[in-house]
């Protein structure tokens, strides 16, 4: 007997939805480990990157890298330069979120405008000790190896899955 359609695509989902929930489980533990193991300050932002990035395709994955990126990077360097020159006024804030946005939707990067709206924000509104530049940098690379470790996770992972899925059932 077959069984019905409904349960069988709920079946696929639920084994879809787990190995995203893997990938991304496995992602985020290498990076708070290789963080914590390599001393990086703030290693929580490769965990936490690893996690906003994991998609369930690899070309996915690299789409949301390439926007957590270029988010970051517009947002460390005007959360920067906020905390430098307006960091008492929260009018200047709001504005250094506001261009951050408007500069990633203008360079095709709609979906990285939050994300660097974000950085800014954890630049300018947290307190922090040690020079300004120094947290956006940290913040950049941290939340590039984070992004590299998903990266190679989604890969490595579509490489096994090939490997032990028969040609026949593949689609």
């Amino acid at each position: 007997m077959t069984p019905p359609v409904e349960a069988t695509s709920s079946t696929v989902r639920d084994r879809l939805t787990f190995q995203q929930a893997m990938r991304t489980a496995i992602a985020a533990g290498l990076a708070a480990w290789l963080t914590h193991a390599l001393h990086m300050p703030g290693g929580y932002w490769a965990a936490i990157s690893a996690i906003i990035v994991m998609q369930s395709e690899v070309g996915a994955t690299l789409t949301a890298s390439k926007d957590r990126l270029v988010g970051t990077a517009l947002g460390a360097i005007a959360g920067w330069i906020t905390a430098l020159y307006g960091h008492p006024s929260l009018w200047i804030f709001a504005f250094a979120v506001l261009v951050v946005m408007v500069l990633c939707t203008a360079l095709k990067f709609q979906n990285a405008g939050r994300l660097g709206g974000v950085t800014v924000a954890v630049i300018v509104l947290i307190p922090h000790t040690g020079p300004v530049w120094k947290i956006a940098v940290e913040r950049f690379l941290e939340v590039s190896f984070g992004i590299a470790i998903s990266l190679a996770v989604a890969t490595v992972w579509n490489l096994v899955q090939r490997r032990l899925t028969p040609r026949s059932s593949r689609t």
